[in-house]
């Protein structure tokens, strides 16, 4: 699975057989990027849809944790690791399903006046991957992160 080669949009690759990379070009700096990707307040503005967020906490360091919640489901896990604005790992469960464990590796570098994102996604094996695929959860990244290419993100780059 390749889907277009635009920067500025979206782009899945599978890797091996565990993982899905995703990659995206920012105008925003990395620090403005990592602030959209990790303060709450940011995070409701481009991660809602139809569908507002019930509740979004973030406590981001290593042994922090996560929760992103709509009325029908959620996502959750550990922070494993933070360098910020360029690093982060954590591991994300779907509705506190542990069969569904995705371990997510996020990397901003920059590019210009903007940057780009790789995010690798890592499930424990290939039918993971599959099942993930097949349930829809790479279903409208390139509409949630073109919200996010949107956001007017004030600051220190």
């Amino acid at each position: 699975m390749n889907m277009t080669l635009d920067p500025a949009k979206l782009q899945l690759a599978l890797d091996g057989e565990t993982d899905i990379i995703v990659r995206r070009d920012f105008t925003h700096p990395p620090g403005r990027v990592w602030r959209a990707l990790t303060e709450p307040n940011l995070i409701r503005q481009w991660m809602s849809s139809q569908d507002d967020m019930t509740r979004c906490e973030v406590d981001l360091r290593p042994g922090g944790s996560f929760h992103y919640e709509w009325p029908e489901f959620f996502f959750s896990g550990p922070i494993l690791a933070v360098d910020a604005p360029h690093h982060m790992v954590h591991v994300e469960q779907f509705s506190g399903d542990a069969s569904y464990h995705v371990e997510i590796t996020t990397d901003l570098a920059a590019r210009g006046t903007g940057s780009r994102m790789t995010m690798v996604m890592r499930y424990a094996n290939a039918a993971a991957r599959a099942a993930a695929i097949e349930m829809g959860f790479t279903d409208g990244l390139d509409e949630v992160f073109g919200r996010l290419a949107a956001l007017t993100i004030a600051g220190p780059p």
